[in-house]
């Protein structure tokens, strides 16, 4: 049944419907053409419609609109530029000078602008060769930008037809990630699981979500169809996001030190108990994610969890009666139960038109979520600078690839010399670990591929059944590339290998010894440019994301703060805080990830930036762990103790974010009314009053314990970059 629903959730996932339209959209101009005995004119349009599919990433409907015809204009300009002067040796350098650098200009305007700049650079770079020289520049502009139209028109109608569509794959996507959350937040209460482990395996998983989060955000909130659409569907689409949001918010808080409890508790029944109903949890999460993405209703829940909450209550009262007080254990039971509470949610909504939660609809504050880029010119003029990493990027991938141009003109096996450009345009990225991660993908599926085609070209002779595997791997192809690269790079090379065999003039064995020597080539030099050309290292961006992040953790515990003292706090002002907050933790998390693929002597600070990741997730934790008790009581009675550890924690943030560069921390200073005469802890009328308070006050100290700890990884930054920057002055006097 597992499998079953695995398979199910591929077929019908986004990567696969991506895969299917993309590779429709190349096949069908080479098999209309043919038809008409004009295979190479079908060939050209098809790479119109591979060149348009380099922006067409998921997201917003006009966005993708706007940047698909833009590529479709500049795809015909630098298409019929470079045909013109492709004879002019020396004017086609200096032309891609200017288009390599601009191209990688375009970065400033964030990821899709980017994707544009990439495709300026491979319609330059595609159009570098005389393969068609009996065709003039026009007719060859004309058939691929033809291209270009023919796949932006049919995958705009796609998603005109189908406005939901992407939305619901990308929500069932960001739901399968949060269910695996779960499922390694659970091995929390296995005495037996490393904890250290854990807390590394949530952080990488955190990046992930963050990333699906915002891509599902984008669509939700700038899909002016689903803001206004009343239908079930449209609805559910909404609800069913804010929920899961709510639900990784009730995952992620934290309310208790986990090692003391696994300590205490580690054997009892209840622990095996809530181990047993998270696994549970994430288990009936991923069955409505795939059932959500098969567009199908889910059935009942899978588990009855009524009962399986009788079981966990049973086995803390357990312990009550053998004289124990696990308040944390029925905090967690009481945790859990917000979280099923959820979940039957989500299930109504499939099953009950008329049904309405009880909570302040998403959409009300739709525009405050709304993604917004500014293109103003003006974000260009200020990165002209070599301080500047997109403007170091640009210099370093004009030199690289001026270089590659050069060597063109060298390598003895040439035919598709433009290979060397293009792997070293698909490699080099702006940051060392991502271009090493890249190169290694890109040639362990190059040689794969390469094999497997040649193995397929020189053994199958039949064509009907080489052109069938020939549409299965560019599916395949297409369908990977964006996800797995290296998967994606496989079927693509043997999808490529096979095609050639078709149409073009020289043997396979040849063909697959320049693709192999271009891409050793191309690599090469994009993995050697990362450390010897204006180099761009993490560590110079590491006070820069590690202030960010504890702006955002002063910015929303100062909300929770407020609303603990009972003052009045918008819902939006609160989701928007959020939202930053896990923008910021899964930034300092990805940052750290690639600080450790960097070389060992570039990893400066990389020790005390992981103890900052940590201490930052369990910030976070705490954080939420806090709202979770002011959303079940409403309001607290907050003692003088607490208000003491509030404003040391509120004060010591203050300079914890002042330690990593000025900042005009007056921006952040705002007022919390706390009562003129708070009680104290023995003037609690209540056992549940007292519990409360005195859970308020372990998390209040569990926080300042945490921003403490931020400052003496601060100090250790502000020591090391005092030591770094003394050693750059000596050095600079020996030299003089």
């Amino acid at each position: 049944m597992e499998f079953k629903n695995k398979l199910e959730n591929f077929i019908y996932g986004e990567a696969l419907a991506d895969g299917i339209k993309t590779s429709i959209a190349i096949v069908i101009p080479p098999i209309v053409a043919g038809y008409f005995g004009e295979l190479y004119t079908g060939v050209t349009m098809s790479l119109g419609a591979v060149l348009a599919h380099m922006t067409d990433t998921p997201g917003p409907f006009k966005e993708r609109r706007n940047f698909l015809w833009l590529s479709v204009l500049f795809i015909f300009i630098i298409s019929f530029l470079t045909k013109t002067i492709n004879h002019l040796e020396y004017v086609l350098g200096l032309f891609l000078i200017v288009i390599v650098f601009c191209s990688n200009m375009l970065a400033v305007w964030g990821q899709r602008a980017s994707a544009l700049g990439m495709v300026i650079m491979m319609s330059m770079v595609m159009n570098m060769n005389d393969l068609r020289d009996d065709l003039s520049a026009l007719q060859i502009a004309s058939y691929i930008t033809a291209g270009a139209i023919w796949y932006s028109i049919f995958s705009l109608a796609i998603s005109t037809f189908r406005p939901y569509r992407m939305a619901q794959q990308n929500l069932a996507d960001t739901m399968i990630h949060v269910s695996e959350y779960i499922r390694i937040k659970a091995s929390m209460f296995d005495k037996d699981s490393n904890y250290d482990d854990i807390i590394k395996k949530l952080i990488d998983e955190h990046v992930i979500i963050n990333e699906k989060q915002s891509l599902v955000r984008e669509l939700v909130f700038s899909n002016k169809r689903l803001v206004k659409d009343q239908t079930p569907i449209g609805r559910s689409i909404v609800f069913i996001y804010s929920d899961l949001i709510d639900i990784f918010e009730n995952i992620t808080a934290t309310q208790y030190d986990y090692k003391k409890i696994r300590e205490e508790y580690g054997d009892t029944k209840a622990m095996r108990k809530i181990y047993n109903m998270m696994n549970k949890l994430a288990h009936e999460l991923k069955m409505i994610a795939y059932h959500i993405n098969s567009n199908k209703k889910p059935k009942s829940p899978t588990f009855d969890f009524e009962v399986e909450l009788k079981k966990i209550d049973d086995a803390i009262k357990e312990l009550y009666d053998e004289g124990k007080k696990p308040i944390v254990l029925t905090k967690i039971y009481i945790n859990i139960k917000q979280v099923i509470y959820k979940i039957d949610f989500i299930h109504k909504f499939f099953y009950d038109d008329s049904f309405s939660e009880k909570k302040k609809n998403p959409l009300d504050h739709a525009q405050n979520f709304q993604p917004t880029v500014n293109y103003s010119p003006y974000k260009m003029r200020d990165h002209f600078n070599i301080k500047s990493s997109i403007f170091r990027h640009a210099l370093r991938a004009t030199i690289v690839m001026l270089a590659g141009y050069a060597i063109t003109f060298i390598v003895p096996t040439s035919y598709h010399s433009y290979w060397i450009l293009m792997t070293t345009v698909v490699i080099l990225k702006p940051g060392f670990s991502v271009t090493k991660k890249r190169n290694y993908q890109r040639l362990k599926g190059t040689i794969s591929g390469g094999i497997i085609g040649l193995l397929i070209v020189l053994f199958i002779h039949d064509q009907g059944i080489r052109f069938t595997l020939m549409l299965f791997f560019m599916l395949l192809a297409y369908t990977f590339i964006r996800q797995r690269y290296s998967v994606g790079t496989f079927y693509l090379t043997a999808y490529v290998l096979i095609a050639f065999s078709f149409y073009s003039k020289i043997d396979t064995i040849t063909i697959i010894e320049e693709r192999f020597m271009d891409t050793i080539i191309g690599g090469f030099m994009a993995f050697i440019s990362c450390y010897l050309i204006f180099p761009t290292w993490e560590k110079n961006n590491m006070n820069e994301y590690i202030q960010k992040a504890l702006i955002a953790d002063y910015e929303f515990i100062f909300l929770v703060f407020k609303r603990l003292a009972d003052n009045e706090v918008s819902t939006t002002d609160y989701k928007i805080a959020r939202k930053d907050l896990f923008i910021a933790m899964a930034n300092i998390n990805s940052v750290f990830q690639r600080v450790i693929s960097e070389p060992k002597d570039k990893q400066k600070n990389a020790d005390e930036l992981n103890s900052f990741t940590i201490f930052n997730q369990s910030f976070v934790s705490y954080s939420v762990g806090l709202v979770k008790i002011i959303k079940k009581n409403n309001s607290v009675i907050l003692t003088s103790e607490h208000i003491r550890l509030i404003t040391k924690i509120l004060q010591l943030l203050l300079q914890n974010i002042n330690m990593y560069g000025n900042y005009k921390t007056e921006n952040l200073l705002k007022t919390i009314i706390f009562d003129e005469h708070p009680v104290t802890m023995e003037e609690m009328t209540t056992d549940d009053l007292k519990n409360d308070a005195e859970l308020i006050k372990n998390l209040l100290e569990y926080l300042y314990e945490i921003v403490s700890d931020f400052s003496k990884v601060g100090q250790v930054f502000v020591e090391n970059n005092s030591k770094d920057t003394e050693s750059k002055i000596e050095e600079k006097k020996i030299t003089v």
